[in-house]
């Protein structure tokens, strides 16, 4: 697979303005990265600084800043998506070369002039990469410089540290190296003792278990360029790690609306996917949300009250209807006389009636709330500058059905609950409309036939009145409507929401 359009785009806009940059690690794969299957890790000249954002902003590219316990100095989240694949770039721009170890990076080496000034270009993935023999000395370093206290003691248990894609890509830069080459740069670089430690290492990996020993030739050569002291250093380090999985946990294990990752420097935004039944309005919202949840601190949410999530006040309800639904079928295989009817078989027909009239309130009561419930998290999620991407949204427009008030109806007929309780409900949802539109709103449009070919469950009436009541749903002027064609090919739906998302960012 060639590299993605929006990274060569890149690649030439920087040759275009004589900015050097490189693409200094992992290069290993880097066809990965170019590809944006992994993220691009580039070096870039610090004097550039100004010069570079106003290629990035031309070529497509967006900083997004990362939470303050994931956050560096000298190294910024630029984010682009490929207009022909939907594919999400990760550029990881760094003006100066900070190591360390994993939450930290609290070495700042001054090579960075070494590494573009011998950069060479790879014409199979027509990139500026590494010269590998700087590479090696550098994927050593970082080795040496990742290594925790806790590391040590998992070496000496038996645990290998060196494994996985360190062991792949030093065997892979071995066989590109001079020897000779490594000698003479270890020795300008880290001093004799250390140089001496790089070849053995390279000579034999068995060598490697040599860099988990505390004051090593290599360590010690690396503490000039050390921001602050030991100590200092390992609390600033349990403290970024905690928050960061502290984040993570309310994230995953609870759904709080809380960043974890990075979001964009202008603000949160709310998505909603609105479509008939049929259109793919779950396909495209999981596939959203799969595509830059990677990378963002995404929050989906489902509003409507079909086979999505429910919430802890309408769970029940929901176990009630799926036992009702299959003692209804049972009941009407074993019934095999429906001619015969009885004044007690009317009794039983009329307080069934009253039942389901009790069931649809308790419905739309529990629903009301689970509804208030989600738009206010999402709205805080949004504040707070995360994605919010909703399946369905609450309406008012057309009463009855399409997530709009239960109670009420746009028909003429009588409704058969209390007149107190359907203004309670659209009073309820005029609030949520009113005071938490969507920023975003995507129609997937569909024919009734194709509604009808994809859901055979709807009767037609209703596929054609959900089909058209997407249509003329209308928004305020804050909120931008993007229009699609969802009885095109899958991956082209899928590539307009994702572009309509990324655009809106």
């Amino acid at each position: 697979m060639p590299a993605l359009q929006v990274v060569q785009i890149l690649n030439n806009y920087l040759d275009k303005k004589n900015i050097r940059y490189c693409h200094w690690k992992s290069n290993e794969h880097v066809d990965a990265a170019v590809e944006g299957k992994t993220d691009l890790d580039v070096l870039v000249d610090e004097n550039e600084k100004e010069n570079l954002k106003q290629v990035l902003s031309e070529v497509g590219f967006k900083y997004f800043e990362a939470i303050p316990c994931r956050r560096y100095i000298d190294i910024d989240d630029y984010l682009a998506i490929d207009r022909e694949t939907g594919i999400l770039v990760h550029l990881h721009l760094h003006y100066r070369l900070e190591l360390g170890e994993k939450h930290l990076k609290g070495y700042r080496l001054p090579w960075e002039e070494l590494l573009l000034s011998t950069r060479i270009y790879d014409n199979e993935n027509q990139i500026y990469i590494a010269e590998p023999n700087i590479e090696t000395i550098i994927l050593i370093v970082r080795a040496v410089l990742k290594v925790r206290t806790r590391d040590s003691f998992k070496a000496m248990l038996g645990k290998d540290y060196f494994k996985g894609d360190f062991i792949r890509e030093f065997r892979w830069l071995k066989e590109r190296i001079d020897l000779s080459k490594i000698q003479q740069l270890s020795e300008e670089l880290l001093g004799s003792k250390a140089a001496k430690l790089v070849l053995d290492v390279i000579n034999s990996e068995s060598n490697l278990k040599l860099l988990l020993k505390s004051g090593n030739p290599i360590y010690s050569s690396l503490q000039k360029y050390r921001y602050s002291n030991p100590l200092f250093s390992r609390f600033f380090r349990w403290q970024r790690e905690f928050k960061s999985l502290y984040y993570k946990s309310m994230r995953k294990f609870l759904q709080a609306p809380v960043p974890a990752h990075r979001t964009p420097t202008n603000g949160g935004i709310i998505i909603a996917v609105l479509g008939a039944d049929g259109s793919g309005k779950s396909t495209v919202t999981g596939e959203i949300t799969k595509c830059f949840s990677h990378k963002l601190d995404v929050l989906p949410v489902y509003l409507g009250s079909g086979d999505g999530p429910a919430s802890l006040i309408r769970l029940p309800l929901v176990w009630a209807s799926k036992v009702g639904q299959v003692l209804r079928s049972k009941k009407s295989r074993n019934q095999s006389n429906y001619a015969q009817k009885s004044s007690s078989s009317s009794g039983s027909s009329k307080r069934k009636s009253k039942f389901s009239i009790l069931g649809k309130v308790l419905w739309a009561i529990t629903l009301v709330y689970e509804k208030l419930q989600k738009l206010q998290q999402s709205r805080t999620a949004r504040d707070r500058g995360m994605m919010v991407i909703s399946d369905r949204y609450p309406q008012t427009q057309i009463l009855g059905f399409n997530d709009g008030p239960l109670l009420s109806s746009s028909n003429q007929e009588a409704s058969p609950y209390p007149a107190v309780l359907q203004k309670w409900e659209l009073q309820r949802y005029q609030y949520m409309v009113n005071t938490m539109p969507p920023d975003l709103v995507i129609k997937l449009h569909v024919t009734p036939e194709i509604a009808l070919a994809r859901k055979s469950d709807t009767p037609p009436e209703i596929a054609k009145q959900k089909v058209e009541a997407v249509h003329k749903f209308k928004f305020p002027p804050q909120t931008m409507v993007v229009n699609i064609d969802a009885t095109q090919p899958l991956d082209q739906v899928l590539l307009q929401a994702k572009l309509a998302v990324w655009d809106n960012l």
